[in-house]
């Protein structure tokens, strides 16, 4: 079954062009498929435009948006489609690439380089690490910074992340943000503080 995914997603890939990659990695929607003990399928879609990023979640109709600052911290907002409205989390500071591209540097850099096919924007590497209870594999894109397809298993079971599909069209990614950040959104510091009023004013 993983061989068979992997071949589909490696012709995904070529589709691609052959030679150096001219396509930017830095405004882009993909769309994953995450199965866990094969007990079907939840999708995942990533949009990136710059310095800003969404995870969004269609069965869970929650997007996530992050937007790195200068400084090296980076927003957050949940936004809940069912409400049409969204919450902002305190600022943070820890891995941004983790946003960006749903799998750290610094993961990757722990991994061992086992293979590496394909050139250009076909170019992927395929990564492994032991685990202490199983192995991760990566198959993973340097010049669009993507995962293809990754690969954890666990005595508990495994877990399956792989790309379905992608596109570069900055039009349809900016319409996408733009509609998301039109949406009102209340600090989450604020909404502990009515909670807390709505409490008091029910104890009394």
């Amino acid at each position: 079954m993983l061989c068979l995914r992997l071949l589909a997603l490696l012709l995904l890939v070529s589709a691609l062009p052959a030679q150096a990659c001219s396509l930017s990695p830095s405004t882009l929607v993909a769309r994953y498929s995450i199965s866990e003990n094969d007990n079907g399928a939840r999708p995942l879609i990533l949009w990136r435009a710059n310095n800003q990023v969404v995870q969004q979640r269609p069965d869970k109709r929650i997007s996530d948006y992050w937007q790195w600052r200068r400084d090296g911290s980076f927003t957050h907002t949940r936004y809940y489609q069912d409400f049409d409205h969204g919450v902002i989390m305190p600022q943070q500071t820890d891995d941004w690439s983790r946003r960006w591209q749903l799998f750290a540097d610094e993961a990757l850099q722990q991994m061992t380089l086992q293979s590496e096919s394909g050139e250009g924007c076909k170019r992927v590497e395929k990564y492994h690490r032991a685990l202490k209870e199983g192995d991760l594999t990566v198959w993973w894109s340097p010049d669009l910074k993507l995962v293809v397809l990754l690969d954890r298993r666990k005595s508990s079971g495994t877990t399956t992340m792989k790309l379905i599909d992608f596109d570069t069209d900055s039009k349809q990614v900016n319409q996408f943000l733009s509609e998301l950040q039109s949406l009102p959104a209340t600090p989450l510091a604020d909404l502990v503080e009515q909670a807390k009023f709505i409490d008091a004013v029910l104890d009394r």
